[in-house]
């Protein structure tokens, strides 16, 4: 590994195509006035308007615009047979035997490319994540479910679980991964939330490459962490650590957690922008345009408005006067996700 890369990378984790968004900046201080219609809108409908929202966006697999997934559903490539990949912006392996993997390019408003969205990895793609992962220039990966989950597998173990451990993918261009640094990532406030990284170089003929994991350990599948900061806060340090480079993310499906996330990041960046925040199912709509099916719960994409909420609240963007609307609406939203 380069050592400055290492030096570089262990100091982060102690301290804590044509775009399909618009661009149109404008100053910071104007943020307020732009999300206040956003919170406004979300207070008027209510958990249970938001709910009837998402709702009324069937998901659905439409196999003329999946051909090259419907070819590979044969061949032991696909981890679910009814989650689709689309053809149009679909990441194309040059190396390895096969060029498919079920993995889509997505966009945000400031980067055409911010994310590849995939599948968990099987036994019999491990290589071609890996591949993707040199290929791609990928310096962060971030992975939302566990190897197992209610007895069930839903990822291939890809990565090292020991610093020092290494393993071995592919035959004829067989690829190496090593863990050189394995830590718990430190918040600067507290959470109930659990984050590892793993640093690892891998390795493939001459070239080397390092890559850092972050595994979030304890978010329950079809389910919602806590909405507080964290999520804000990791794709934050996720853009520091890709350096321009695709983030690559994946759950299981690879449509459903991450999705979620991704979501949250294109609400991000369209304030950041200083666009007026339209309602989410708007922005839902494009991204399953790249990555079909994107947000499968309606508890995920509740999440999403709850955890901004908290943000523009933190960030002092709301009138206080709606304070208690915006705690009845925490309530109820408590009550849908959690029963409680």
């Amino acid at each position: 590994m380069d050592e400055k890369r290492e030096r570089m990378l262990k100091s982060t984790i102690t301290q804590s195509n044509i775009n399909t968004f618009a661009v149109s900046p404008c100053f910071s201080k104007e943020k307020a006035s732009l999300v206040r219609p956003f919170v406004e809108l979300i207070l008027q409908k209510r958990v249970s308007g938001i709910i009837t929202d998402f709702r009324s966006h069937k998901r659905g697999n439409d196999y003329s615009k999946m051909t090259e997934f419907v070819a590979q559903n044969s061949l032991g490539r696909n981890r679910y047979k009814d989650v689709g990949c689309l053809d149009n912006n679909r990441v194309i392996l040059q190396m390895g035997p096969v060029a498919y993997i079920h993995a889509n390019y997505v966009s945000t408003p400031n980067n055409s490319k911010k994310f590849i969205c995939t599948q968990g990895p099987m036994d019999s793609t491990c290589a071609d994540f890996w591949y993707m992962i040199l290929q791609e220039n990928v310096n962060a990966i971030l992975m939302l479910c566990n190897y197992i989950e209610t007895g069930a597998t839903k990822c291939a173990q890809y990565i090292p679980i020991e610093v020092g451990q290494s393993l071995k993918f592919g035959n004829d261009q067989e690829i190496t991964v090593t863990a050189k640094l394995i830590e718990t990532y430190k918040f600067p406030f507290k959470t109930n939330v659990r984050i590892q990284i793993t640093v690892c170089e891998i390795q493939l003929g001459s070239r080397t490459h390092t890559c850092a994991q972050y595994h979030w350990l304890n978010w329950p599948d079809r389910g919602v962490p806590e909405a507080d900061m964290v999520p804000i806060h990791l794709l934050k340090q996720l853009e520091n650590e890709a350096n321009g480079t695709p983030i690559v993310v994946h759950c299981s499906a690879g449509i459903g957690r991450s999705g979620t996330i991704i979501l949250l990041q294109v609400a991000l960046e369209i304030i950041r922008i200083g666009q007026r925040l339209n309602p989410l199912d708007h922005y839902m709509t494009i991204i399953r345009q790249q990555r079909n099916n994107s947000v499968q719960t309606e508890h995920q994409y509740l999440y999403v408005h709850q955890v901004l909420l908290f943000y523009f609240k933190q960030k002092g963007y709301l009138d206080p006067a709606i304070l208690s609307r915006l705690e009845q609406f925490k309530k109820d939203y408590l009550k849908v996700t959690t029963g409680f």
